[in-house]
């Protein structure tokens, strides 16, 4: 038995976290053992001890063996899709979950039913506080209804039973994230570093834990490009596609950063790598605009603008990209002068 959502559902998911986290869930009740994704969100049925092998996805969903078990990957790239989505319906194989209960919460989280998980999860932790796995799917419950500073405390209760884990780690770094995120909409930005250089920890220590917890270094790199050390973050998101190749945003990030710090030939290479696989892929073909405007070739430019139009997005409004992708300083910027000759042009009087 599968659990599914459909595409919609998925893309509204995405969308209302900012298409940027990776958080796993794991159906395994354990504690205090040794040991996928969000924000970041796939639900799964691995253990918190399971490591996971390479996802080598070419479309839209790829199931990757983990302990037995199945965990979803987010190469969910086709079709409109922005970033790496962190979308929550995915397949879930509920049959291996051996608790009626805790299938039902995972079942219900998957549908987007957060009030029911979080009262189903919640009473399997009355009964038995010292489930590791449960605390951290309640934390992701409560991060899909924006309740971060709760999330933090179910991942941090989850670290502690079961410190070995890579998975609360990664998931309490989003949470931190996001922490860091409100602290500077208030306009404290100090607090704000403070928490993203605690969620640079968390990641470290899932990556410490799974070298190859692709997913964490993916995240990492969100982190340091909220802290403007893009050749941090470059190394992060190089190494989250080595480990993912299917995972086509992956690859498309770190590009959007090799521009960043000035390798402007090798990022156009990438994108036109990227995009022979994935043709449909819109927001490598603004990337690829804004690249191409950069060296001068504004009628190739224009074409890709129009190619990622095509395929749906306000590609030509540089507040919906801000507010829909994360793009270092200097491919916004870049995007910005081509759509400034675009209207320009536009408003020319015809002879």
């Amino acid at each position: 038995m599968q659990a599914q959502t459909s595409s919609r559902s998925l893309h509204t998911a995405a969308k209302s976290r900012g298409l940027l986290r990776h958080r796993r869930i794991c159906s395994h009740a354990l504690s205090g053992v040794r040991s996928p994704q969000t924000a970041r969100n796939n639900y799964c049925d691995e253990p918190l001890s399971a490591h996971h092998v390479n996802p080598a996805s070419d479309q839209l969903k790829r199931l990757l063996a983990a302990a037995n078990a199945l965990v979803l990957s987010v190469a969910m790239l086709g079709g409109t899709w922005l970033s790496p989505p962190a979308a929550f319906g995915n397949n879930v194989r509920l049959a291996d979950v051996e608790s009626p209960e805790l299938r039902a919460g995972l079942q219900a989280a998957t549908s987007g039913e957060f009030a029911k998980a979080e009262v189903i999860f919640s009473r399997i932790l009355a009964e038995d506080p010292s489930l590791a796995s449960v605390w951290s799917n309640l934390g992701n419950v409560h991060m899909s209804q924006g309740r971060a500073k709760q999330a933090l405390d179910d991942y941090t209760r989850a670290v502690q039973l079961a410190p070995e884990a890579p998975v609360p780690y990664l998931n309490r770094a989003i949470a931190l994230e996001e922490l860091g995120l409100q602290l500077e909409r208030e306009g404290r930005p100090a607090e704000a570093g403070d928490r993203w250089q605690e969620a640079l920890a968390d990641c470290d220590s899932a990556i410490a834990r799974d070298a190859k917890e692709f997913a964490a270094w993916f995240n990492k790199g969100n982190v340091e490009l909220r802290l403007r050390d893009y050749d941090a973050a470059l190394r992060c998101f190089s190494t989250a596609a080595d480990l993912a190749p299917g995972i086509a945003g992956y690859r498309l990030r770190a590009a959007q950063l090799a521009y960043q710090v000035g390798d402007v030939e090798g990022a156009v290479r990438t994108v036109k790598g990227v995009l022979r696989k994935n043709p449909r892929y819109a927001e490598a073909h603004t990337t690829l605009a804004a690249m191409l405007w950069g060296q001068g070739q504004l009628a190739a430019a224009e074409g890709q603008l129009e190619a990622a139009m095509d395929l749906g997005g306000r590609w030509r409004d540089a507040g919906w990209v801000a507010a829909n992708t994360r793009w270092p300083p200097e491919l916004s910027r870049a995007l910005q002068r081509l759509l400034d000759i675009d209207r320009g042009q536009q408003q020319q009087p015809s002879a």
